[in-house]
């Protein structure tokens, strides 16, 4: 008796494995959190685009400011100048970001980058994480969002929820979920 295969679709004949029922994949969303082990789930992103002949769209998301320094800024700096202090930190912050991405995607991708079919786009946007990742994917009309998820406790997922779990439950395209070890120590 011969080995079961684990995959059927290698046992399906060629004509039907080619029309499957897959969505096409033009624009891929990498939503990354730049945490140290992330690169497998880069990685993952920049396969499917050369496979895919698609885009990536590599978004990174800076949370707003908590409300303590937005309180303290309140309190010692006119509105006018908090206001303007706090968009020229965000947009430094945006820029070191930017630049950080596209120094990792330089080393990262070394020569595979002529196997893109386009150059990677990069897109630092503050706001809540898994709002930001949907909204982005909507509005790029993105066909697939790649995300990292690094293991948490079951505990912290069932009162915080993870972004990735949030993004999971409301998007209305596939995500890909790379998992990402913890760092050890």
């Amino acid at each position: 008796m011969p080995p079961m295969s684990c995959n059927i679709s290698r046992n399906l004949p060629q004509n039907i494995r080619d029309n499957a029922m897959l969505p096409e994949i033009h624009t891929i969303i990498y939503a990354s959190d730049l945490g140290e082990g992330s690169r497998p789930a880069f990685r993952t992103a920049v396969q499917q685009a050369i496979k895919h002949h698609a885009r990536i769209i590599y978004l990174h998301v800076v949370e707003h400011s908590t409300e303590i320094i937005e309180e303290v800024m309140d309190e010692y700096l006119p509105q006018q100048v908090n206001k303007k202090h706090a968009e020229q930190i965000m947009q430094t912050r945006k820029k070191r970001i930017e630049q950080r991405i596209h120094d990792f995607l330089a080393v990262e991708l070394g020569e595979q980058i002529h196997q893109l079919p386009f150059s990677p786009e990069v897109r630092v946007i503050e706001g809540q994480p898994d709002r930001v990742v949907l909204k982005t994917a909507e509005l790029c009309q993105a066909d697939l969002i790649v995300m990292g998820d690094r293991e948490s406790s079951g505990l912290s997922r069932i009162f915080l929820g993870s972004t990735v779990q949030k993004v999971v439950h409301h998007s209305d395209i596939p995500v890909l979920i790379v998992p990402l070890r913890k760092k050890s120590g």
